[in-house]
């Protein structure tokens, strides 16, 4: 059967590869879409957003989550799933990083309570890989693909701390610091100086820098020579994560950390 003919408007929206693909070029349109929209959207309103005929988005969208590399909600809204972030993710000697990280987030998450995420750099932004939901009465977490900002979430500020000094100096040149909370840092003279103290204490801290009323603690997963992989972080309302319990909390992601790094050290060592 024919492909739909996209209406003016998608024509605009979908990128032409210019190789006569235009099924792969719309379906790489809607994961796209849906990578801009972490919360999910149904057919209808990705098909809106892209002017596609509803009939190829929702053949596209099951054969997609059938791969596994979206998900549907039960309220049939549509996200990133995991098997798009494996592929995008960093694998070490063949071990996917989420995979090595599991064991050491599970404990983290059962030893706090709280939320544990794990996350690495994409472009000049972040991207959550894996979350494990805590078991406290009021959960936070952030959904699997969800992007933050690197110069005021505390997973981003450890990533950029033990990232290299170029790759580092190059983000800062592209990314606006932009103020978007009271507390978040606008001025590279500070945040170079927040960098440097994550350093020097091995872990780092966003007070709702980023979001109003959610706290996080972060330290970093480290390769073999002391960079950055990914970061792993707890999250959750200023009221549970308050700054004297992160202060207690801080050891544990450390650890947590440490632990996922040993286990992708030993896996490399054993090769």
């Amino acid at each position: 059967m024919a492909s739909p003919r996209p209406s003016r408007s998608a024509r605009k929206a979908v990128a032409d590869s210019g190789f006569s693909t235009p099924g792969l070029d719309r379906a790489l349109a809607i994961l796209s879409c849906l990578g801009a929209h972490p919360a999910g959207l149904s057919l209808s309103e990705i098909a809106a957003e892209l002017g596609l005929s509803t009939n190829f988005v929702y053949r596209t969208t099951q054969s997609l989550v059938a791969h596994g590399y979206l998900l549907r909600d039960a309220e049939k809204r549509y996200s990133i799933g995991p098997g798009l972030l494996r592929l995008s993710q960093p694998f070490v000697d063949d071990v996917p990083l989420a995979e090595a990280a599991l064991p050491a987030m599970r404990w983290l998450s059962e030893q706090t309570g709280e939320a544990a995420h794990l996350g690495m750099i994409s472009g000049d932004e972040g991207v959550v890989l894996e979350r494990v939901i805590g078991t406290a009465p009021v959960k936070f977490y952030v959904e699997r693909g969800t992007r933050f900002p690197l110069y005021c979430s505390a997973p981003g500020k450890a990533l950029l701390a033990y990232a290299p000094k170029t790759a580092c100096e190059a983000i800062l040149s592209r990314i606006k610091l932009t103020k978007l909370q009271p507390g978040t840092i606008s001025d590279k003279a500070e945040l170079l100086r927040c960098l440097n103290e994550a350093r020097q204490r091995g872990w780092t801290t966003d007070l709702g820098e980023n979001l109003a009323g959610h706290n996080c603690v972060a330290a970093p997963v480290l390769d073999a020579h002391g960079q950055a992989i990914a970061s792993i972080w707890l999250t959750g309302t200023s009221l549970r994560l308050s700054s004297d319990r992160i202060g207690k909390l801080a050891p544990k992601v450390v650890k947590a950390a440490q632990l996922i790094t040993l286990t992708l050290n030993k896996h490399s060592s054993s090769k």
